[in-house]
């Protein structure tokens, strides 16, 4: 018996007079819950996917916007460095490099250091006076970095590039089921610095 007929019985018994004992047969009622439970299961699963695809795409907004955070503060800072050190492997895995900024607000130059931490799986940064040394006190610019496939890079000078450039490559793995990969890769160019920086000299109190 087709669906339309049952559910055509179903219509008929239900509008029939109280002296009516007819009933709907048990093989009736089990391909029509059979059938509500097919159409629920697949109603269920689409919902579900939904906000799993919501959630998944949230993750996926959050984190190239901290990733975007991180890269604007980096140019302003980097723009102006007066130099830029040599990347050097640091304990616990990762890499470093550092840079000073002689434009500060209390007219203090500063430096700065970019750390790739592979402990946490972050890019992490910190600040001090230089010729001090310095503290340790991080703040984390970016989480979830696969940090064996980021690196720092300081590309050579050409005939036609008088400042130190610093190339950040940094890939993110957003959390979540979904687990998207991100890539950045950004040059910045130092343009307070100078074809006769040397790197060795720039905030070497971090490096000993």
């Amino acid at each position: 018996m087709s669906i339309p007929n049952i559910l055509a019985r179903l219509r008929r018994r239900a509008g029939a007079g109280a002296d009516d004992d007819r009933g709907v047969t048990l093989a009736e009622m089990a391909v029509t819950t059979g059938i509500l439970s097919a159409v629920m299961a697949i109603f269920t699963t689409g919902v579900v996917q939904l906000f799993r695809a919501g959630n998944n795409n949230q993750m996926v907004a959050l984190t190239q916007a901290e990733l975007n955070t991180a890269f604007l503060r980096l140019d302003r800072e980097l723009r102006y460095a007066a130099g830029i050190g040599p990347v050097h492997p640091t304990g616990g895995g990762g890499g470093s490099v550092e840079y000073v900024n002689t434009e500060t607000a209390t007219g203090v130059p500063e430096c700065a250091q970019l750390h790739l931490d592979a402990a946490g799986g972050t890019l992490r940064r910190q600040v001090w006076p230089q010729g001090t040394k310095p503290q340790h006190r991080w703040t984390v610019l970016a989480s979830e970095v696969d940090v064996a496939k980021s690196s720092f890079t300081l590309p050579p000078l050409t005939e036609n590039t008088g400042f130190q450039r610093l190339r950040i490559k940094l890939v993110v793995t957003t959390p979540g089921l979904g687990r998207t990969v991100a890539t950045t890769d950004i040059t910045f160019t130092a343009l307070n610095s100078t074809r006769g920086t040397d790197p060795a000299t720039v905030c070497p109190e971090a490096r000993t």
